[in-house]
């Protein structure tokens, strides 16, 4: 396993250590109980899950293109990852947009919303942290930059081969 795979692991696996601490740091609204005014320790994590979550994406961006170009935008091992990311990425949004609206429903609306729960706080509240950071944005993440980076390497591929007929 190569030095940039072995790094994108770990970067994988802390970013996912982050996603799993912002959802342990976000209150569960309990329909018969009080509101917390305790503040928000989830944001601790939210900010340091989007710090590594965005060097995660980063690198992932890199080895892909290095993949990519490597292999061939078009060898199986290429089509494959590319076809897997092109599923992931709408399921990831379907996956985030119902959670949303299921925490929505738990809140019984959002900020804006004079019977909610979270009437008058702001977006990123005790409430709210893991809608702004969990498996499915990892996941619609990581997918997003895999495409970008297939697109990335068949641009210069084909860029390269006008070239060799321009030049030749």
């Amino acid at each position: 396993m190569s030095k940039g795979w072995r790094k994108l692991l770990i970067w994988l696996s802390i970013s996912i250590i982050f996603a799993v601490l912002t959802d342990w740091g976000t209150f569960t609204y309990e329909a018969d109980g009080t509101i917390s005014g305790n503040g928000n320790p989830g944001i601790i994590m939210l900010a340091a899950g989007w710090l590594f979550g965005i060097i995660l994406l980063g690198s992932a961006g890199a080895v892909f293109y290095r993949l990519f170009r490597m292999k061939s935008v078009f060898s199986v091992q290429s089509l494959v990852i590319a076809v897997s990311a092109l599923i992931v990425l709408p399921l990831s949004v379907w996956l985030e947009i119902r959670y949303v609206d299921a925490l929505r429903v738990h809140l019984r609306g959002f900020t804006r919303d004079e019977g909610s729960v979270v009437f008058r706080f702001g977006w990123i509240n005790q409430y709210t942290n893991n809608l702004f950071y969990n498996a499915y944005i990892l996941a619609g993440g990581i997918a997003l930059v895999i495409l970008v980076a297939w697109i990335a390497a068949l641009l210069r591929r084909k860029a390269h081969i006008q070239s060799r007929i321009n030049s030749g």
